[in-house]
């Protein structure tokens, strides 16, 4: 009785089995996979709803507090040139830095301070120029005093700090290909085209993977069914054997008895 006690059944023993771990890593496979599609899905929906919205508000968009803009002009040469890419991230107004002196045309020369990019309210566009210099105007408001690299003179303007919008970064140097700037509809397109084509991969890998569970499923059916057509031929088998067996010993039995009766009437017959 002791013995049993250190028995495992099949069902027990199959838990452990190759099988059953193979079957385990590709649950765990198919799961991590349905999550990475589904964060890229997200990330996808995130740029295109981002950038539908700057594109309404005329701004360049941020992707994760980062974004590209492109620079036209040669106002910052030789720091950023003509035509250049640039990469910034957004920045509190009370972050900027406005050079070691306190003097803007000295920061000036000397390339000392950070390079923004703000709204121009006058020119209604956004312009990369460095800040040189920090201000109080008659009602208290805080400004930024701004200044081309390339220019002789600061700006008029006076930059407030809901006018900021970055911080240069660096230049993007493999995007001169694009020498004549990137439009925003060609921009916008391209990422709700890679949105539609993530979701038809998402939806093609469910289809796929119903397909792929529904046959395996038949599969499992007509195994199961060919198991039991198989149990049931074998448990005919085994009755006719059964049958055979019990018809042969009955027909023994009767042979013995009619011996018997024989040799009693021979017996009697003496």
């Amino acid at each position: 009785m002791e013995e049993n006690k250190d028995l495992i059944s099949p069902e027990d023993s199959q838990l452990n089995t190759p099988l059953s771990s193979g079957k385990k890593k590709k649950k765990k496979n198919t799961i991590i996979g349905y999550i990475v599609s589904i964060l890229c899905l997200l990330l996808c929906l995130y740029i295109t709803i981002e950038v539908i919205n700057a594109n309404n508000h005329n701004r360049p968009p941020k992707i994760f507090n980062l974004s590209i803009s492109y620079v036209p002009t040669e106002s910052m040469e030789p720091t950023i040139s003509a035509k250049d890419y640039i990469l910034f991230k957004g920045i509190k107004f009370s972050d900027v830095y406005c050079g070691s002196s306190d003097n803007p045309e000295e920061n000036h020369q000397t390339g000392s301070g950070d390079i923004i990019i703000f709204y121009s309210k006058k020119e209604k566009k956004y312009i990369v120029h460095r800040a040189v210099g920090k201000g109080i105007d008659e009602n208290g408001n805080k400004y930024i005093i701004t200044w081309g690299d390339n220019n002789e003179s600061c700006d008029t303007e006076r930059v407030t700090s809901k006018m900021v919008y970055g911080k240069y970064v660096t230049t993007l140097g493999i995007l001169n290909i694009f020498s004549g700037g990137i439009n925003k509809n060609i921009i916008f397109f391209i990422l709700v085209l890679m949105f539609l084509i993530m979701i038809g991969m998402q939806v093609f890998q469910m289809a796929l993977s119903q397909k792929a569970k529904k046959i395996k499923t038949d599969r499992q059916k007509e195994e199961e069914k060919f198991k039991e057509e198989l149990k049931m031929q074998i448990m005919k088998e085994e009755l006719e054997r059964i049958k055979e067996y019990n018809r042969q010993k009955e027909l023994e039995n009767n042979e013995s008895n009619d011996s018997k009766e024989e040799k009693t009437n021979d017996i009697e017959s003496e």
